[in-house]
Parts: structure tokens; sequence; C-alpha cells
């Protein structure tokens, strides 16, 4: 990769600011918003690694494909916007603009939660890499693809085999393959690994985190597994019934948590030589149809106050271990 681009890629900046996303769906004749993401702002800049982390159901995956700019008729962004700034352009998805399906797998990429479902499963791979390079006015190059194979550790003479010849792992590289192809400078993974066992997993994180750093690219990591973030993450979001609670360098946030539903998080994180008992997070996941008012988290925290059942609290910079620590909790008013 050439300095520019290099240098192009340290200016990448990603700005989401207030972003509201809902899905419209029926109930017994009745129309009703899923109201999926509310509020959510955070920044990331340069080649760094963040980690948006939540338990199913919490608006992750749906906060992803508004990042991709991916909305149709049932899901409407209501309000807030996400910037991105590659230093040579500006792309923008708001109620009023989405200009990111110009910028799709050339400055952004998308990788999905299943393989099989980014795969053409009647199309042979090098058709697969020949339609993407088409797509995009990219002259395909087969010994250039053969050698971005070998990058993702797959032998070259899977492009003349069908997706469903491969094993789960070796789909999953397919797709990462597919989606560093034009060197994006960022890059927004769905649990890319929820489906694999645990070795391949560890094998997909690790290539997941080298192509980010060799790359120097932005990356945006959507999992509902925080003991995977450490490893990966410089920065993560914790986030909860479609709001975002806590946000800051995950050091910080793995050594001094500051949200209940974060604490609650860690604590079920098995260590090596811990025999105590896991507890689970008391009460139900919150229903993003009609959620409580308030924090959305009031009704299953311990600390709760009445105006935790009356106004929802914004995000505030809050010093945890000399870091910089922004968490949406009135305990921190």
């Amino acid at each position: 990769m050439s300095k520019t681009s290099l240098d192009l890629q340290t200016t990448v900046h990603v700005e989401a600011s207030n972003l509201k996303a809902y899905y419209l769906t029926e109930q017994q004749g009745v129309m009703k918003e899923v109201k999926a993401v509310e509020d959510v702002s955070f920044d990331i800049e340069g080649s760094k690694f963040l980690a948006i982390v939540g338990e199913s159901g919490c608006g992750k995956t749906t906060l992803a494909k508004v990042l991709y700019g991916f909305v149709n008729s049932n899901l409407s962004i209501i309000g807030g916007r996400i910037c991105y700034s590659f230093g040579d352009a500006q792309y923008e998805v708001s109620p009023t603009a989405n200009t990111l399906k110009d910028a799709w797998w050339k400055k952004i990429s998308y990788v999905p939660q299943g393989s099989l479902s980014a795969l053409n499963p009647v199309r042979k791979l090098k058709d697969i890499f020949l339609d993407l390079a088409n797509s995009h006015g990219v002259p395909f190059q087969e010994e250039k693809v053969k050698n971005h194979l070998k990058m993702v550790k797959l032998p070259p003479y899977i492009l003349r085999m069908y997706p469903f010849e491969l094993s789960g792992g070796m789909r999953q590289r397919v797709v990462i393959a597919l989606a560093t192809l034009l060197h994006p400078s960022v890059i927004i993974a769905d649990e890319p690994t929820s489906a694999l066992d645990v070795v391949t997993q560890r094998d997909i994180l690790r290539l997941l985190k080298s192509i980010q750093v060799d790359a120097k690219s932005t990356f945006i990591f959507i999992t509902h597994d925080i003991s995977l973030v450490p490893d990966l993450a410089d920065f993560m979001a914790i986030m909860y019934g479609g709001c975002i609670v806590e946000y800051g360098p995950t050091e910080a946030i793995f050594s001094r948590p500051l949200h209940p539903y974060t604490k609650f998080l860690l604590s079920t994180v098995p260590t090596i030589g811990d025999k105590t008992e896991k507890q689970p997070i008391p009460g139900s996941p919150v229903n993003l149809i009609d959620p409580p008012p308030g924090c959305r988290f009031h009704p299953r925290c311990p600390y709760g106050e009445k105006i935790c059942a009356e106004q929802r609290p914004g995000l505030v910079e809050n010093k945890a271990n000399s870091w910089e620590c922004r968490v949406a909790c009135w305990l921190y008013r």
C-alpha cells in the first residue's frame, strides 16, 4: 500500500451524533415502532479498533446496518446522523441523506454475521470475486486475488469451488477477503465469529486484528461476548436497550467499569481459578417496542432512584484511572 493511501487512512473520522433508527412492525393489525437505536453518539478517529458490546436484542446489529447505510422501507433513520470523513471525501447518513452507497467496498465494507448470507450458493468463488470487481469498475486480476486469499490463509484453488464446499471457517475467511479486497478504510464486522467453534473463532479474530493493524484501517466490531474484546479493541461501547450506556478505552472499562450494566456483563466473564457461581443479570431485557421511561436499564438496576424512572441520562465524561470515559447513569450526575 502506498504512503499516500496510508496518509489518507490516518485521517479517517467516524462520528455518530444522536442517532435514532426505528423498525416499523405490525402487531395485530396495528403498526408499531421498534426503537432499536436511540440517541447513539460516539466518535472514532484514525486506525483504531472499536468494539460495540451488548446482549442479544440490544440493537447492535441494527446499529451496524445503519453505520453501513443499509436502511430500507422497514428500517428508517428517525434522527441524528453518521458522518464519515476520509480526508479526500465526506459521506453522511441521516433522515434526509444517504451517500454511503458510493463508498461501499472501496472505502467502507461490511462483514455480515453469517457467511452464507453473503455468498451466492450457485456461483463459484471466482465468479463472486469477479462480480465484486466489475461492479466497482476495478479490473479483475486473478493473480492479485490469489495473493489476497493467501493473506487470509486460504489456498488459491478454492476459487474453483462453490461456497457450500467449504467449511464454516473457510467461508468466513472468504467473506473477509471480499470485504478487504479493495482496501477499504473502514470495516464493520457484525458478530463475524458467532457460528464458529472456539478454535476457528480464535483464528478469525487474530486474522481480523492483523488486517486492521497492517492496513491501518478503522475497525468497528459488533459482539455479544465481552470476553473477546480485551485482545482486540482500543475502545469499546457498551450498548443496552438501543442506547450506549458506557464508552471509553477498553483498558479503562475493564479495570474500572462505571455503569451497573457493564459491571454485570464483566461479572459473568469466567476467569481461571474463579470457582464462584456466576449470577445472571436480574430481570428481563427491555422491550424495544414499549421501552420503559427514563433509563432503559432502571427496571433491572439495583441502584435505581426516582429520577432513573423519569429521565434518560445522557453520556457524560467521567475520569476513570486517568482515562477519559463517558457513562450514561444518574449515579455519576
